[in-house]
């Protein structure tokens, strides 16, 4: 179930945000796994690949969550991501998937998710994916 923000609510949601007054993880909406698989499916399966596809450019994304970046077998993996300390979870996907190379410096994924429902939407459908 996602909840719908209104113009106003919007704009004061933006505003505390701004503000440093909320955190930008507070305002995610819920994710919806279905939506993520789509996307999934557009944006990612060609590199990340899925359970049954597994030779790829870059690492397997099963199983993803909970799992420290760069310890996935198969596909590149940069050494900024290898040696960042990173263990995947909502929160760091969520940073890491808004813009990959200002989490992480020399990463070597090159876009991230811009839309914020998006970015809820496919951490729902990777934290399914086991």
């Amino acid at each position: 179930m996602t909840s719908q923000l209104t113009p106003g609510s919007t704009r004061l949601l933006g505003a505390l945000l701004v503000a440093g007054l909320i955190s930008p993880l507070a305002v995610l909406a819920e994710g919806d796994s279905a939506a993520g698989k789509a996307l999934y499916d557009r944006r990612c399966l060609g590199c990340h690949g899925d359970a049954k596809k597994s030779n790829t450019q870059g690492p397997s994304l099963v199983g993803v969550v909970g799992r420290k970046a760069g310890t996935a077998g198969g596909g590149a993996t940069s050494r900024a991501l290898t040696e960042s300390g990173i263990v995947w979870n909502e929160a760091t996907l969520e940073e890491y998937l808004a813009s990959p190379g200002d989490k992480v410096h020399g990463t070597i994924m090159p876009i991230g998710t811009q839309r914020p429902q998006d970015r809820a939407d496919l951490i729902a459908y990777l934290t399914s994916m086991l």
